[in-house]
């Protein structure tokens, strides 16, 4: 199973890369030229010790805990890589490598029924304060992410799809040991995330969350509010302020094997793209990887010395959500209305053709264009076709007419009137809900636009407080996991709210078999299922960019993690002799 994973991952990457512009700006010489040949080796380089940096970071957060749904998203993926305790990573060329400072190994499959993996533990793995990884970890990770009252009374985990399938988990010295329920039989149990805060740190504030759920949640309140202290990575946090910058210095009771040379990252929040490029050009950041580009960044970085650039597709997909809660919105067939109404195809070249002459339309939901796993199930419905008169045949057979100013009018003669929300600072989002916006006017529907201050997208996201919503979802290779968090009906990322009894029975299935192959598939039933419910509409897998000055090695762009180029931060540095 891992060995094909592997190759299939890396046909992924080849894939994106394929789509890959590289530049570099005035004199500076660039090697991230070779990023489409040696994804995983480009920009490669001898470091000099000391330093320090500025990387800039083009989204906000509220919530330092990334267990919780609101707590969940890129913009703190990326500001806690350096004190995280993440399982792994992929690299950009799809392999997995696990987290060095926390781990001795890979996991390993010790029993496949019921399935029980075995984690080895690093020699000298510690919170940052010499207070060791132990199985306690593990177990308050668990009750996190559980899903389960007893465990966690009131929490919001962003999934459960890890921590409701856990039977048990126990200890002896440097092995933990996770045992799973009967029926878990997930193809990507090594990949599943078993850590998150340190539990003497709970301890320690006076949470009893072994014995009490009400505590536990009350731990989970601590630890996302508190800027984190501990840390298992390279880094530690010197300085923090949720949602506008992290300051980070070397971990001296860093386990892992790689030598830390940089002597300060700061990670900076800086809203929009323009004025992140105006920061790297003036000399105020050393680089960043927005979440998007455009053609007047790109323009603008050609003219720029000592800074390198490249191009490619992302790890992040965008989409338009419907939220089957609001009234009307509950019909699936003004569901699918809107969805047909919505042309894509337009929105793709109004947002990123510019950028990227190639890029093709989403067809799948959780698997790229160029994965042998891939199938186009949209297409066929008419979802994103721009297709009005279609749509309106939709309406007209599900009983909806229209007045006399051409207002759609509900079976039961009320108009219809949607608001259509997106991120304040992405102007790609503005645009794809301006135009959503005419598409559905043509169809009769009265819509209206609102921003959402980035800080606040979790909030409304988990709220859900909007009609009609494009945002986008961060994405590795995985997908059994995926599934579940977008769309199960008890997720707590399934901001919609989809009750589909048929659909989670589909992603339960995906949950239960070993087989690579065979959850793939059984994912692509899932993805059918959603699209017959008209809940997603993808647009496209996002053009990004990865710029970085010329003094920087060991910096390069990774479309297979949510971190990108921040995947490998231990081995940055400044050029050396």
């Amino acid at each position: 199973m891992k060995r094909h994973h592997m190759a299939a991952v890396a046909a992924f990457a080849c894939t994106t890369l394929a789509l890959a512009g590289c530049g570099q700006g005035g004199t500076s010489s660039s090697s991230l030229d070779d990023c489409v040949e040696d994804p995983a080796g480009c920009n490669t380089g001898q470091r000099a010790d000391g330093g320090e940096i500025t990387w800039a970071i083009d989204g906000s957060w509220a919530s330092w805990n990334q267990n919780t749904a609101e707590g969940n998203n890129a913009y703190i993926s990326i500001a806690l890589v350096g004190m995280w305790p993440y399982i792994g990573q992929f690299d950009p060329e799809g392999d997995f490598v696990v987290n060095e400072g926390v781990f001795d190994a890979e996991p390993v499959l010790v029993s496949e029924d019921p399935v029980t993996v075995e984690y080895t533990l690093k020699a000298g793995a510690n919170w940052g304060d010499g207070t060791p990884v132990t199985v306690d970890d593990f177990v308050y990770n668990w009750y996190a992410v559980s899903g389960d009252e007893a465990k966690c009374e009131g929490c919001a985990p962003a999934t459960t799809t890890y921590g409701s399938q856990v039977a048990s988990i126990t200890g002896e010295g440097s092995t933990v040991t996770v045992a799973y329920v009967d029926g878990y039989h997930s193809a990507e149990w090594m990949y599943e995330e078993v850590l998150s805060q340190p539990a003497h740190i709970a301890d320690e504030q006076g949470f009893d969350w072994r014995n009490d759920p009400a505590a536990m949640k009350a731990a989970e309140d601590y630890f996302s509010e508190t800027v984190p202290a501990w840390t298992t990575g390279p880094y530690k946090v010197e300085d923090a302020v949720a949602g506008d910058y992290v300051v980070y210095t070397p971990n001296e009771d860093w386990a892992g094997d790689t030598e830390v040379t940089l002597d300060k990252i700061t990670f900076k929040v800086i809203d929009g793209l323009d004025n992140i490029v105006t920061a790297l050009r003036n000399g105020e950041i050393d680089g960043s990887a927005p979440m998007s580009v455009t053609s007047e960044a790109i323009t603008q970085l050609e003219g720029t010395d000592n800074v390198n650039y490249a191009v490619a597709g992302g790890p992040t997909w965008e989409h338009i959500d419907l939220n089957t809660r609001q009234e009307d919105l509950q019909d699936p067939a003004l569901r699918q209305a809107v969805l047909t109404a919505i042309d894509v195809e337009n929105i793709i070249s109004r947002t990123y053709a510019f950028v990227q002459s190639d890029i093709e339309r989403k067809g799948n939901h959780l698997f790229r264009n160029g994965s042998e796993y891939f199938t186009d199930y949209l297409s066929a419905t008419g979802q994103g076709s721009g297709d009005i008169e279609m749509a309106r045949g939709i309406l007209e057979e599900a009983g909806y007419t229209w007045d006399d100013s051409d207002n759609l009018l509900t079976p039961e003669g009320e108009t219809v009137e949607l608001d259509f929300r997106y991120s304040e600072s992405k102007e790609s989002r503005q645009i794809t809900a301006e135009l959503g916006q005419a598409n559905l006017t043509d169809l009769g529907i009265t819509v209206k636009t609102r921003a959402i201050p980035d800080v606040d997208l979790g909030t409304v996201l988990a709220e859900g407080d909007f009609d009609i919503i494009n945002y986008g979802w961060s994405s590795t290779p995985l997908f059994v996991g995926a599934a579940s968090q977008y769309w199960e009906s008890e997720s707590g990322s399934n901001f919609g709210g989809l009750d589909d009894e048929a659909l989670d029975g589909l992603i339960a299935d995906i949950n239960g078999t070993l087989d690579y192959d065979e959850a793939a598939r059984r994912a692509n039933e899932a993805v059918k299922q959603v699209i017959a419910d008209a809940y997603v509409l993808p647009i496209v897998d996002t053009p990004v960019a990865v710029m970085v000055s010329d003094r920087l090695v060991n910096v390069r762009d990774n479309w297979a993690s949510q971190q990108r180029a921040a995947y490998n931060l231990a081995e940055w540095g400044l050029i050396g002799e």
